[in-house]
């Protein structure tokens, strides 16, 4: 198994049709100061198999903050890619995960952790960082 896909969005779904509909990608969250709730961010994966490979599968997934401390409380999930005859092709599984009104105490760069069967598979980075400030406007009294 291993991750083809994982990104941070606005919304994401599966269609009845199985396929993967993700708007407003991003990678940083801006906010004038900690702590900043981020009220709707969805996690998108496509996670391909192998032939051969074994049908039950353990996904777990951790929010960290920049020190390693666990944002939110980690998700362990098992998964199960079906009988082995539908599995001696390769093929794939697309998870969305819904992350509401997460909490953010710290500034910087924090992380998606992606763990398949006890092993690291992908990073998601997320920044958190201040707002730029706006710039000045002249006062229109400079000669």
């Amino acid at each position: 198994m291993n991750v083809k896909l994982a990104v941070l969005a606005d919304y994401a779904t599966t269609t009845a049709e199985g396929k993967l509909v993700i708007c407003g990608v991003f990678d940083t969250v801006f906010a004038p100061s900690a702590p900043v709730v981020h009220h709707s961010m969805y996690l998108a994966l496509r996670v391909d198999s192998h032939p051969g490979e074994p049908a039950k599968h353990r996904l777990v997934i951790r929010l960290v903050d920049p020190d390693g401390n666990l944002v939110i409380p980690e998700l362990d999930a098992k998964f199960d890619l079906g009988p082995a005859a539908d599995r001696s092709q390769s093929g794939g599984l697309q998870l969305v995960l819904a992350l509401p009104n997460v909490e953010f105490k710290t500034m910087g760069r924090h992380a998606v952790d992606i763990l398949i069967d006890d092993r690291f598979e992908e990073s998601v980075i997320l920044n958190v960082e201040r707002l730029p400030e706006p710039p000045t406007k002249p006062s229109g009294n400079e000669e």
